[in-house]
């Protein structure tokens, strides 16, 4: 019997045909495994070369260990993730019957994605998602290139093996080899020079300074010892050999310290919190009885396993030579590494440390029997401070006096009150710590701002606002000065930081051909430094000529364009246009006239962030090429006599090129009396006037935009205006029927010939 039935076509399932997966080209997979094998690669090692420059206190093998794990396990961890979640929507895919689209995804494998997704992560996190923890895993920007070219030269190795042809497998060999070596040059190199100023041909009439060169030595025999709490962990200097036991002081009440991951490491690896720092210091001092001036040196911010305060040591061996006790503190510390910052919260801790090495240089000074029993003249000391330690002593020479929160917390004015007389600054910021929500203001101590234009750390001139606030009501016999280096940087003014303005690894990418030696630029730095604490601390006023005529001290310097500035007490203001109108000037019944010129105005002083202004105004001066332009002061009936000008007195103001032109206009000075007599002069006999001076400071534009550096400038030029200074004697001798006392006009003609533009400032009388 038959028990079959025909089957129901309803419930029959009809089998359609199905199209493959398409497979990718065995070619394409090559090169895409090529690429995630390389930059796998190179990620690791990269991330483990960063550790081992970022120098975490484990030794070079632990630290380049330690980042190359983490880079290891970070994108293992998201290959992980990546991979599996790939396995599920591939899973999922026939369920959501994307027809054709579903062939082409399950045909990517799977564990490649998971690999790429992580590298892409290590690469472009901190791009994509700048607020998040990925800012503080994702590779710096030589790290990114690095990976990025390893990824194609593995694809171009990977690809060129399955290519069946000769002459295109090699070629592409040939290529992963051009790229590779390359990069490796470009990355090696220094940069390039070729945009640099030209300098101006050194003026024979232009005679040498009459003094001693303060960049010499000095007849002193050098001795050295070192201070600190004698249980140094980490330096021996200031532990087991250390000459001299300081106390800890409590700091926690100004600042408290890092917290979480931070904190525990800062504990771990300095072996002390906030409520037990130490006072550690390297001294170089003279042989002899004294007593001699006190000079402070303090380092800013860098890695806090590599020690800063010894990068001072050219300096403390020098001034120590020529008569100063030197001492290079340390606050390392201080530092916020590579885990914590505080956004610079620590400044006013930097400062009331440096009032409490202070405190316990005068307890030595009156302690019998101490080393330095009665040999520091603490009524004529010096602070030096290079970067944040730069703002740090202008906040110690405010708090010495003035203690605001939250040093108020801890001390008391009658707990200082030393004798500050003269601040350093050397490449510094400014305006970070704001006691009071304002500025800090300088009124006590003369001030010297030496910096570089080429800084590829504070890379537009942030101290200038610190130095134009700098005033003298308090010291009448006070003065201010600035010399910029054209060539020179943020780290070469410490042996320890060298060129490496933006991390050893980061500073691959910057543009380090046009720099000054170091040898140089700390050359430099001992010419000036020295100049400015014989004239501040010690009262050699003669050595103040440095820095009004820098162009007569050309053979004690390195060969670079300097710009400086200088402005003393006893200077006499004709027009600083600190009036509404441009006609209006210092001296009432005067006036001040412009013609030649397509346009004037008095405007403020913008640094070349294009964001940063400082509290001075010039006027500025714009002509078309043809023009006659000029300025001109005409003074009041009798001022010259009021004044009681002299040929010891000086004519001084500020003038900078505002144009782009490579060569700055030929300028000419002319003084008329008021019975007819007038003298021309050219500018040049005097000084050059500075062209622009432009700056590169990557190796390529767009570097120095990228994230992480951060550098770029809507302007390449800081407009630096140049103090010069004209002795009228220089009329008298011109023409020996000119009467300073007669004097009654002022005119500065600027060659018109081509277009140009300039900006003139502070014009007044230098008295003798």
């Amino acid at each position: 019997m038959d028990t079959s039935y025909p089957a129901d076509q309803d419930s029959q399932q009809t089998t359609l045909p199905t199209r493959a997966a398409p497979a990718l080209p065995p070619i394409v997979l090559a090169g895409w495994r090529g690429f995630v094998l390389f930059a796998w690669v190179a990620l690791i090692v990269a991330n483990g070369v960063f550790g081992l420059t970022m120098r975490w206190g484990l030794g070079p093998i632990l630290d380049f260990t330690l980042m190359a794990l983490l880079g290891f396990l970070f994108v293992s961890l998201f290959d992980g993730i990546f991979t599996l979640l790939w396995k599920v929507i591939g899973l999922s895919l026939p369920k959501i019957r994307l027809g054709r689209l579903n062939g082409y995804i399950q045909a990517l494998p799977g564990y490649l994605v998971g690999r790429t997704v992580g590298i892409w992560l290590m690469v472009f996190g901190n791009i994509l998602w700048p607020d998040s923890f990925l800012q503080y895993v994702t590779l710096l920007l030589p790290g990114k290139m690095i990976v990025l070219l390893a990824g194609i030269i593995g694809a171009l190795i990977f690809t060129g093996r399955l290519v069946a042809r000769p002459a295109v497998r090699y070629t592409l060999f040939v290529l992963a080899a051009v790229l590779g070596i390359g990069f490796t040059i470009w990355l090696v190199q220094p940069g390039t020079d070729g945009y640099l100023a030209k300098a101006a041909e050194a003026n024979a009439a232009i005679e040498p300074l009459n003094m001693a060169n303060p960049g010499l030595p000095g007849p002193f025999a050098v001795r050295s010892l070192s201070y600190g709490s004698g249980d140094s962990r980490r330096r021996p200097e200031y532990g087991e050999n250390a000459a001299l036991i300081t106390p800890v002081v409590d700091g926690s009440s100004i600042f408290g310290g890092y917290s979480g991951f931070a904190g525990g490491y800062h504990q771990w690896y300095n072996g002390f919190d906030f409520t037990s720092l130490p006072l550690n210091g390297l001294v170089w001092y003279p042989e002899g009885e004294g007593p001699f001036p006190l000079v402070l040196i303090v380092h800013g911010n860098h890695g806090m396993t590599d020690p800063s305060d010894p990068g001072y040591a050219y300096l403390g061996e020098h001034l120590a030579s020529r008569g100063f006790i030197t001492a290079s503190v340390d606050e390392n510390f201080l530092n916020g590494f590579a885990l914590a910052d505080a956004d610079m919260e620590e400044m006013p801790l930097r400062a009331w440390l440096l009032l409490k090495h202070l405190e316990q240089w005068r307890d030595w000074n009156e302690t019998p029997g101490n080393p330095f029993y009665g040999r520091v003249d603490m009524e004529h000391i010096g602070l030096i401070g290079h970067s944040r330690g730069g703002e740090a002593v202008a906040h110690a020479a405010v708090l010495n006096t003035r203690p605001d929160d939250p040093v108020e917390n801890g001390s008391s004015a009658e707990d200082f009150g030393f004798g500050i007389r003269g601040i350093v600054a050397l490449a510094p910021c400014d305006n970070r710590y704001r006691p009071d929500e304002r500025p800090i203001q300088v009124n006590n101590a003369d001030y010297l701002l030496l910096a570089g234009a080429h800084d590829q750390d504070m890379f537009y001139l942030d101290g200038l606002g610190q130095y134009t606030r700098a005033n003298f009501d308090e010291n009448p016999d006070g003065f201010k000065a600035i010399a910029y280096l054209y060539r020179a940087n943020h780290g070469n003014f410490n042996t320890v930081w060298g060129d490496a303005d933006q991390g050893e690894f980061e500073s691959v990418l910057l543009n380090r051909e046009p720099l000054l030696a170091a040898e140089e630029q700390q050359q430099a730095a001992k010419v000036f430094i020295t100049g400015f604490l014989e004239a501040s601390v010690k009262g050699h006023d003669e050595y103040r000529e440095l820095f009004y005529n820098t162009a007569g001290a050309g053979d004690w310097l390195p060969d670079d364009i300097i710009v400086t500035q200088y402005r003393d007490a006893n200077f006499l203001p004709l027009a600083t246009n600190n009036r509404l109108k441009i006609e209006e000037i210092d001296l009432a019944g005067g006036r001040a006239e412009v013609s030649g010129t397509d346009d004037y105005q008095i405007a403020g002083y913008k640094l070349k962030d294009g964001e940063t202004t400082v509290g001075n105004r010039g006027l500025r001066l714009e002509w078309v090429a043809g023009s006659d332009p000029a300025y001109t002061i005409r003074l009041p009936e009798n001022a010259g006599a009021t004044l009681g000008l002299t040929p010891a007195h000086a004519l001084s103001f500020n003038l900078v090129d505002m144009s782009d032109n490579e060569t700055p206009p030929a300028v000419m000075v002319e003084l008329a009396t008021s019975d007819g007599v007038a003298v021309r002069l050219p500018l040049a006999q005097f000084a050059p006037l500075p062209p622009p001076l432009p700056v590169q400071l990557t190796k390529a534009g767009w570097i120095a935009a990228a994230k992480g550096y951060e550098i770029d400038t809507p302007t390449p030029y800081e407009r630096l205006p140049q103090t010069f200074d004209l002795p009228l004697a220089s009329f008298v001798s011109a023409n020996p029927d000119f009467r300073p006392e007669a004097l009654s006009t002022i005119r500065v003609e600027f060659d018109g010939d081509v277009h140009g533009a300039v900006m003139i400032d502070d014009f007044g009388f230098r008295t003798p």
